[in-house]
């Protein structure tokens, strides 16, 4: 059960669609690891990666699962070290598949209910011919009945996964723009020899765009002027 598991717990909490997509993807990072548990592209999480950015940061829970199977925040990756307890990785991982696969076998039962009800639910339409315009009209109204019901409770969770993303992340850069931290930057970076290259650069670049003008109106005035001369004229017409 999840109670074993503040992380799970709070995973849970989730609705039950959230929580069965969140999950797959925990159960992926997770079962990636333990299958491969030498390979090391399967113990790092690019946190800008779209599929952990949309569909487990904004997620309550889905992250301190994360920790709690025992990886590390880094700077631009949450890493699972060599250090870490493969065991506890197995143990929350397994705890979200029990809360999972008890979520699934729930949905199948509703499933099947409702599709028990609905041959009810049909006898009670009209028994009118199929030829008959008025019910295509009456279905068409519908759908675009339907079509201006306002968004439904999981287009606003999307939207509001998305602008926190979208938060997290410039929140993010502005780590980068943090001044103490350029000037540390800046004094580990040789500028004034950088600066001197670059220049020294610019200089052999403006040196030799100006040779191939110089060439160029070599070749368009000086030796078209001679090959159109009439010595050369001739020479060729000898020739």
């Amino acid at each position: 059960s999840g109670s074993a598991s503040p992380a799970v717990a709070e995973l849970c909490q989730n609705t039950p669609e959230t929580f069965l997509e969140a999950s797959k993807l925990l159960l992926t990072y997770a079962d990636n690891i333990l299958r491969n548990p030498n390979d090391e592209k399967y113990r790092s999480i690019r946190i800008g990666n779209t599929a952990f950015s949309t569909r487990l940061l904004p997620v309550r829970g889905a992250v301190e699962c994360l920790f709690e199977m025992g990886f590390e925040e880094g700077e631009t990756h949450l890493i699972f070290p060599k250090k870490a307890s493969v065991e506890q990785l197995q143990k929350i991982r397994d705890l979200i598949a029990i809360e999972r696969s008890s979520r699934l076998d729930g949905s199948n039962k509703s499933h099947k209910v409702k599709s028990s009800q609905q041959p009810a639910a049909s006898t009670q339409l009209p028994t009118t011919p199929s030829s008959n315009p008025s019910g295509l009209n009456q279905h068409t109204r519908n759908r675009q009945g339907q079509s201006s019901d306002p968004p439904s409770a999981s287009t606003v969770t999307a939207d509001s996964a998305i602008l926190e993303v979208l938060q997290s992340n410039i929140q993010h850069v502005l780590v980068y723009e943090n001044p103490a931290l350029q000037e540390k930057a800046l004094a580990c970076i040789p500028v004034q020899e950088l600066k001197r290259k670059s220049q020294e650069k610019l200089s052999r670049a403006r040196k030799l765009d100006k040779d191939i003008i110089t060439l160029r109106n070599f070749w368009k005035q000086d030796v078209d002027g001679v090959a159109s001369g009439p010595i050369v004229l001739h020479c060729a017409a000898e020739l």
